[in-house]
């Protein structure tokens, strides 16, 4: 596949990767990833969580699975570690979207040129 970018193009966008990886947010996420990797506790509950939102769309969306999801989940945000990884995720994904968004609306402005 033919590439359309310059050498200086995807000199700027690894720029714009290594701030995200240089961030505080990303470096705290990592971090609390590495730490919840080594609690089997949350993992195992993690995946309870996963199977559960698995069977509440399985079930059409129904109301029991939806209360069992929830006091999963319920469990879940009361471990602080997954709380912090969750609040920095956010962070993190808020910046790449930003990111997003401004290179949107540079090319948009650019084709509205053409």
């Amino acid at each position: 596949m033919a590439s359309y970018l310059s050498k200086s193009t995807k000199q700027s966008l690894e720029e714009l990767i290594e701030f995200v990886i240089d961030s505080k947010e990303y470096r705290m996420c990592k971090q609390l990833q590495e730490t919840i990797s080594k609690d089997k506790e949350l993992l195992k509950l993690i995946d309870k969580v996963r199977k559960k939102q698995k069977e509440y769309v399985q079930s059409m969306f129904s109301k029991e699975k939806e209360e069992q999801l929830n006091e999963l989940l319920f469990t879940l945000n009361h471990y602080e570690t997954y709380k912090l990884y969750s609040y920095y995720v956010d962070k993190v994904n808020a910046m790449i979207n930003l990111i997003k968004d401004e290179l949107n609306t540079y090319f948009y402005n650019i084709s509205n040129i053409l």
